[in-house]
């Protein structure tokens, strides 16, 4: 893998506690979709409808971890710290005043596992069984304690699992002041006021139109979506995203990794997004070509595409040996696209849809002003 995608235990090591929380989470997440498994059984910090418990990230239900995954068992208990836990910290993380937490004695009977995430300690293997020994001292006067599989992952190990998800290199990188420039994993391309957890609306309207088949009449936003995503799901799919400027192209790209519009939502662990106003380093070629090198499974996309790179990037992403899909947007479609290509182009919102934006946006705006600033807006 390119040096553009390494990741030390240093990197980690400078993330926040937030941030090293929603990473185990994400790291989680993207392990179960890896292996094409439903993640609704993970949980963390953050989430309303966690139950952990005290737990940092939860991880349970029947399914049997991924082979190659960090996550021990089916039902898994995280505790995320950033400061070091040498033995003695460890015993007080968890027998508080002396007392098991009620969250391990369960995880007991429920033969699962307890892991430390530990962002600061980097340890060498004698100090890393030195941990896991106080972990197995902290439970061994419970009624089979042994049913309790135990970790401790130090920055390293953090590392070299994100190094499994190239895509999560990009997060991090991103979070600690290194970016790969004009690079992003998945978050808040269109940079909507409620970023990534803001409703897509849908629109009813025939809003979508499949230039690759001849006559055709339009499609709805949702029906689009879907077909959007059934062409990306494997490598060496290649489409074409077009419309005029403000009609929603990339609002509508984010919306295709959002479990909430339909469940065929694409693996948001797995894009490369880069926006060619932002003079992206490496080029959206050099990195197709890194990543089909590294054997990275990846979606490729890449906003404000001129032709002839899309091009380019088409003959490379179909190729034999391709690990990625391709999606690539822009202003409008030529007639000269590579057969392996699918276009499409996104025309103006509804009237409606624009209302119920300004109302979910302006809540003060009365809404008989609403619709005179939506019959205004020509769908922008």
């Amino acid at each position: 893998m390119s040096t553009l995608f390494e990741i030390t235990g240093d990197d980690i090591a400078l993330l926040d506690d937030a941030e090293l929380r929603t990473l185990i989470g994400l790291l989680c997440e993207a392990d179960y979709r890896q292996a094409g498994l439903p993640i609704t059984g993970i949980t963390w910090g953050g989430n309303q409808d966690a139950r952990d418990g005290g737990l940092d990230v939860s991880v349970r239900g029947n399914i049997t971890p991924p082979p190659n995954s960090f996550i021990p068992r089916g039902t898994t208990g995280f505790q995320v710290k950033k400061p070091d836990m040498p033995p003695q910290k460890i015993a007080d993380e968890m027998r508080p005043d002396g007392v098991l937490r009620e969250v391990i004695k369960e995880l007991i009977q429920q033969n699962g596992a307890y892991v430390i995430v530990s962002s600061k300690a980097s340890t060498t293997h004698s100090a890393l069984n030195n941990r896991n020994k106080a972990m197995r001292e902290a439970v061994k006067d419970q009624p089979d304690h042994l049913n309790l599989q135990l970790n401790f992952l130090d920055r390293g190990l953090i590392a070299a699992w994100v190094r499994n998800h190239p895509s999560l290199i990009l997060r991090v990188r991103h979070k600690i002041g290194r970016p790969l420039k004009g690079w992003h994993a998945y978050e808040n391309w269109a940079k909507s006021p409620g970023g990534t957890e803001e409703e897509y609306l849908l629109d009813e309207g025939l809003r979508l139109h499949d230039r690759t088949t001849s006559g055709s009449e339009g499609m709805a936003v949702q029906d689009g979506l879907a077909k959007l995503q059934a062409l990306l799901t494997a490598p060496g799919g290649c489409v074409r995203l077009a419309g005029l400027s403000g009609v929603g192209k990339t609002r509508l790209v984010q919306a295709l990794f959002d479990p909430r519009v339909n469940q065929a939502s694409l693996n948001p662990t797995e894009v490369f997004y880069t926006d060619m106003s932002e003079g992206p380093v490496p080029d959206p070629a050099g990195m197709a070509e890194q990543l089909i090198a590294g054997r990275t499974r990846a979606i490729l996309i890449v906003d404000n595409c001129p032709p002839e790179l899309h091009n380019q990037l088409a003959r490379v992403c179909s190729g034999a040996h391709s690990t990625i899909s391709l999606l690539t947007v822009e202003y409008d479609v030529r007639d000269d696209l590579p057969n392996e290509t699918s276009a499409f182009r996104l025309e103006p919102a509804s009237e409606e849809i624009i209302k119920k934006l300004i109302g979910k946006r302006f809540s003060h705006i009365a809404q008989v002003d609403a619709q005179t600033i939506a019959k205004f807006s020509g769908g922008n």
